[in-house]
């Protein structure tokens, strides 16, 4: 808010362990997630709960050398666009899958450290008419991704809203 009025602005921020990210556009909505890439005893359960089924079949099928960088690079993308919506974890993030380009790369590919792939027309369920751009950002140290509202999407032209804004608002 400006002035009493919603900002056409958008920001994110994210930190895990030592690292930082901070996005800011000057109209519509963004996401950041960052995870510091640390070791996991077990990570099954998770896997279980946060992932749609065709992402649990991949994850289960990585080697255990791979499962960890693919577990922090799915989750940093669903929580990026999660947190760019305003849903925080209000979605179910195992009713939604990220396109595998975004993980997998070209052609079923491995992903390379600091590919910075994108999916251009990403949508999420329940909002079919609001397009989203996905990056990775990643590097061996963390995994972190960006989510930004498509201004294509955005209905003649009018500026994005933001759910949490109003509810804050109203």
């Amino acid at each position: 808010m400006v002035g009493g009025v919603p900002s056409p602005a958008g920001f994110s921020v994210s930190h895990s362990g030592g690292h930082g990210l901070i996005a800011l556009v000057p109209h519509g909505r963004i996401g950041v997630d960052v995870e510091e890439r640390t070791p996991r005893r077990n990570l099954n359960d998770d896997i279980r709960l946060l992932f749609a089924p065709g992402e649990r079949a991949e994850l289960e099928a990585a080697d255990p050398d791979r499962r960890t960088d693919l577990f922090y690079r799915l989750w940093t993308l669903k929580e990026a666009v999660l947190k760019a919506a305003g849903l925080g974890l209000g979605l179910d993030t195992a009713g939604f899958e990220i396109p595998r380009a975004l993980y997998r790369g070209p052609a079923g590919g491995e992903v390379a450290p600091r590919l910075r792939e994108r999916c251009p027309d990403f949508r999420l369920p329940g909002a079919p008419d609001v397009a989203w751009r996905l990056e990775t950002l990643e590097d061996v140290r963390f995994a972190a991704a960006l989510a930004r509202e498509l201004p294509e999407t955005v209905p003649n032209g009018a500026l994005p809203t933001n759910p949490q804004r109003e509810r804050r608002a109203g």
